[in-house]
């Protein structure tokens, strides 16, 4: 009943002020078409609305300045207008949403490289875009995939049609409400997911625990990751990302380790796009010549055994740095040991020989012969044990190119002492055998095996008639 002497009430108001705000702008000899909807158009909007507003909760409504907007606007006919003031009200909700999901968590999504540090707190969000804000919900799973659909529409057509531009579409009244429901159903109704709200309690404990934390605790921690979806576990990696690098956290030490522990598990659940996505975030710091940040980037992919994530560049910057270590701890006393955590962390780079920067493929193929083949000493036969674990490795990985690489580096004048010596023969042919593969050509093959066969002195291989005879056309 109370609904329809509403609907009554404001029927009469839209009909007889509709032509009076008409004559108005005729009297000054202003457009009067597709300026306002019609009476007709206003009135559908007008009968529909208490049905929707009912839906609302009086603690939405009390502050929603927005939709009291709308109602004006809808009323006077600027139904593009309307459509703009909705939209506002959206998005006064999904910052809400934010706020309570966690400002910091959402700014580590949302922003990147050195402009993250502009963005503090709450003030900081209206400077953030409206599709961008539309992307990070979703990516936080604030927003579903269908709603995140919908409300980019609605973006886009409060882009193209609404007030915000010029245009010279006529909104009609069902397409008006059709998005009003949209917004009102599925965003101002809305509750933030339960896994949302796990990411975010996970982080809130993990910053605020004073103890290190326990194999029991860890245990749980990894089967509430195990029910959360790959982008959700992402975005926790991320968080926990940046809280580890964060100056203010340098001087925590239990916060620091407990961080890196919930990290690691993390890392093994979170997708192959957010770890590449880390590794670019290291380029940013070393750009920005912001040292503390890269180092501790580093190290936490160091401890989450991740190097392989790091961008082209940066495994080229990297891996120039560690050959030249390798090389010198190679010439020095006690090498034997040192060479081991240098060839560890480069293989941690190297999955694959598409993983090798072509332009540091050179260096590493000349730095790992000449450690692998070693010094010809009586004892371990000149090579570290543990270390040749990583140099074969490496050495079963390569590609035919690669291969013809070795070849041409054994074969220069300057380089033919490591084919002499009691041990270094041996350690040649031991590599050339297991860069043996089905993968490499025919010719290539029997070019590995001539050398690996070869009864002479080594050094000699490559002068002879046959081995000319079949490099013609490989190397």
């Amino acid at each position: 009943m109370e609904n329809e002497i509403v609907i009554k009430n404001t029927t009469e108001i839209i009909t007889k002020n509709f032509s009076l705000f008409e004559n108005y702008l005729m009297a000054f000899g202003l457009p009067t078409d597709n300026v306002i909807a019609s009476g007709e158009e206003r009135q559908r909007i007008m009968n529909a609305l208490p049905d929707f507003l009912q839906q609302l909760p009086p603690e939405i409504k009390k502050d929603a300045k927005y939709i009291s907007k709308f109602i004006a606007g809808s009323a006077v006919g600027l139904f593009d207008a309307a459509l703009n003031f909705v939209w506002n009200e959206v998005i006064l909700n999904l910052r809400k949403k934010v706020i309570v999901y966690g400002i910091d968590y959402f700014y580590d999504s949302a922003i990147g490289g050195t402009v993250r540090e502009q963005y503090k707190d709450e003030k900081d969000l209206p400077s953030v875009k409206d599709q961008v804000l539309l992307d990070t919900c979703h990516k936080l799973e604030l927003l579903s995939d269908i709603l995140y659909r919908k409300l980019c529409h609605i973006l886009d057509m409060r882009n193209q049609i609404g007030a915000s531009h010029p245009n010279d579409y006529e909104i009609n009244a069902y397409e008006l409400l059709g998005w009003l429901q949209t917004c009102i159903q599925d965003v101002f109704m809305d509750k933030i997911s339960e896994s949302a709200l796990t990411v975010k309690s996970i982080i809130d404990n993990a910053k605020n625990i004073q103890k290190e934390l326990d194999e029991e605790y860890l245990a749980q921690f990894t089967k509430s990751i195990k029910e959360l979806s790959p982008s959700m576990v992402s975005n926790l990696l991320t968080s926990l990302f940046g809280i580890f690098i964060s100056p203010d956290n340098s001087e925590n030490t239990i916060r620091r380790k407990n961080i890196l522990s919930l990290s690691i598990i993390a890392w093994e659940y979170s997708t192959e796009s957010a770890k590449y996505a880390l590794g670019e975030k290291i380029d940013s710091y070393r750009a920005n010549l912001d040292e503390y940040k890269t180092q501790q980037a580093e190290l936490f992919f160091k401890k989450c055994k991740g190097q392989k994530y790091y961008t082209k560049d940066a495994k080229t910057i990297k891996i120039t740095l560690l050959c030249e270590q390798l090389e010198n701890v190679h010439y020095s006393w006690d090498n034997y040991a040192n060479e081991v955590p240098i060839a560890r962390e480069i293989m941690s780079m190297i999955s694959s020989v598409s993983d090798i920067p072509k332009i540091r493929l050179e260096s590493l193929v000349r730095v790992f012969l000449i450690c692998r083949i070693g010094n010809d000493r009586y004892y371990c036969e000149g090579v570290s044990l543990t270390a040749s674990r990583f140099y074969d490795i490496f050495f079963k990985l390569l590609d035919e190119n690669a291969v013809v690489c070795v070849i041409n580096f054994l074969k220069e004048n300057g380089n033919r002492h490591l084919l002499t010596g009691t041990h270094r023969p041996n350690h040649v042919k031991h590599i050339f055998s297991i860069m043996k593969s089905e993968l490499l050509s025919e010719r290539c093959n029997l070019l590995l095996d001539y050398i690996i066969d070869f009864n002479g002195k080594l050094e000699n291989v490559f002068s002879t008639k046959d081995f000319k005879e079949l490099s013609n056309g490989v190397l």
